[in-house]
């Protein structure tokens, strides 16, 4: 499983379990759907914001294979 696929698996699996709790404690006032909205994507927008990236491949690793062959 590649990196971005990890971190929006997670992502979507906060966002669903922040639901649920919030349907379990039966909040429906307006100000309990502004602490869902900020609870359920404030950490997933951080998460993927500030998860290390793979390196892009330079100009001279695109040209000249570094594999090892046999």
């Amino acid at each position: 499983m590649t990196h971005s696929r990890v971190v929006w698996l997670l992502a979507v699996c906060w966002i669903a379990l922040s639901i649920a709790v919030f349907l379990a404690i039966d909040a429906s006032s307006g100000r309990s759907w502004l602490y869902l909205v900020a609870i359920a994507l404030g950490p997933p927008v951080a998460l993927i914001r500030l998860w290390p990236e793979d390196a892009p491949l330079t100009a001279a690793e695109m040209m000249h294979d570094h594999g090892d062959r046999s």
